[in-house]
């Protein structure tokens, strides 16, 4: 009824307008699939983001098992975009299929922690060589807003912020060197590694030295000097390797 009204308002204020009116018969060429086709889009995306963040933070564990149908459930929405987000942050790394059993959150091992920072630490030394090259004044106060957060952090002992920052300036030193691709392979590691590094975060004492190599890596860059930034990135990630497999060696010795 609502609908029939307000046509019919429109006709009468359009009466004397030369312009065609749009009649019921062509309403029906209107494609509402693809209405459709967007309104699940939209609804994967948030899905997925809001997925996305529970496995980051922890709060949904590596290992743990996605119920789809408990999430058809819960949020009141059919499977098909529940499977469709699942499918991507498997292509992304972060869940992984396991035969008949269904979507887990991916327990990675060792040599595959090894692996991921290895490719970041190579990614790394482009992104530090890069950002030395393109550093420019309004770049330095971003990386040094960020250093002020991670500071705050420090003090209030505040370890899930803290990690939130770290990403957020190491993405900053990426974005500085103008390279879409490498931002988005950079993003992409940083994401399977988000799995595990706030693991090396929670060792007593880690947080303040990892901002003091933080300092490091913005006087580095801020030198323009590209081979100097690139080996003080490398040795960053290479130096949080190492914490965080003595850690995980020492978790396994204790159990």
């Amino acid at each position: 009824m609502t609908s029939g009204i307000e046509y019919r308002s429109l006709s009468t204020a359009y009466k004397n307008d030369s312009s065609p009116m749009i009649h019921d018969d062509n309403m029906n060429e209107f494609d509402i699939s693809e209405i459709q086709d967007f309104q699940n889009r939209s609804l994967v995306e948030i899905i997925f983001r809001q997925l996305e963040g529970m496995i980051l933070s922890g709060k949904i564990q590596p290992g743990e098992r996605i119920n789809e149908s408990k999430l058809s459930n819960l949020l009141g929405v059919s499977r098909a975009p529940i499977r469709e987000a699942l499918r991507l942050l498997a292509s992304s790394g972060i869940l992984e299929v396991r035969a008949n059993r269904g979507m887990f959150v991916r327990d990675l091992q060792i040599d595959e922690v090894e692996g991921l920072y290895d490719i970041r630490a190579a990614l790394d030394v482009l992104a530090g060589e890069r950002a030395a090259e393109r550093i420019n004044h309004e770049h330095l106060q971003i990386l040094n807003r960020w250093i002020k957060e991670m500071t705050a952090c420090v003090e209030a002992n505040d370890t899930d912020a803290y990690y939130r920052a770290n990403i957020a300036f190491h993405a900053a030193i990426v974005e500085i060197t103008g390279n879409a691709n490498l931002l988005s392979i950079y993003e992409g590691v940083c994401k399977q590694m988000s799995l595990f590094r706030k693991i090396s975060l929670s060792i007593p004492g880690h947080l303040r030295l990892s901002l003091q190599r933080h300092k490091k890596i913005v006087d580095a860059i801020k030198s323009k000097k590209s081979a100097k930034a690139a080996s003080v990135m490398k040795n960053h990630t290479l130096g949080a390797k190492k914490a965080l497999l003595r850690s995980i060696k020492t978790k396994k010795t204790s159990l």
